[in-house]
């Protein structure tokens, strides 16, 4: 098994904020969060009332070096407002590949854990090496410069008012 963990504490930030923001995607916001490195996010097919089985489809760039995140994954599980986590699939098969980010309140903002997990336990693992040919020391170093970069950046787009919230497109539509 392979993981790989970044931390990030993020001022001014709330745990519910991201939550918010991270369980209900839309391509429109992501974009708007970092243009030209976030290109789609979205959910494909709705889980539950909790998006606990919602399917949704990532893509996004990491870094100038040409590196690209692309997947569909499944909501496996969620503690509001503290933990999503993604589950990866292809050609309908969920993959031993897991995103999962926990988000803590602290006094001054929040620490967001982005955790990715790629490969397996047992026997399996002697494919693991077979993954580390795509996920090396230069997509885990772009990965992580990524994250220190996108969580204050989600921070200050919250702060500005997320202009594709739901919430403020229906105070607009009251005005």
């Amino acid at each position: 098994m392979i993981k790989h963990l970044v931390e990030v504490s993020v001022q001014n930030a709330s745990a519910q904020h991201f939550y918010d923001f991270m369980i209900n995607p839309t391509t429109q916001r992501y974009q708007a969060w970092w243009p030209g490195e976030h290109l789609d996010f979205h959910i494909v097919k709705p889980g539950d009332d909790n998006h606990l089985g919602d399917v949704v489809f990532m893509d996004e760039y990491l870094g100038g070096e040409g590196r690209r995140l692309t997947f569909h994954a499944v909501v496996a599980r969620v503690i509001r407002p503290n933990q999503i986590v993604w589950q990866m699939k292809k050609a309908g098969l969920r993959l031993p590949a897991f995103v999962t980010l926990d988000l803590s309140d602290t006094p001054d903002g929040i620490v967001v854990k982005h955790e990715l997990c790629i490969g397996f336990r047992g026997i399996g693992a002697i494919l693991d090496p077979f993954i580390r040919l795509y996920f090396n020391k230069p997509f885990r170093h772009a990965l992580e410069t990524h994250c220190k970069i996108e969580w204050p950046m989600l921070a200050e787009y919250l702060r500005r008012g997320d202009s594709m919230s739901p919430d403020t497109n229906l105070q607009s539509k009251q005005m």
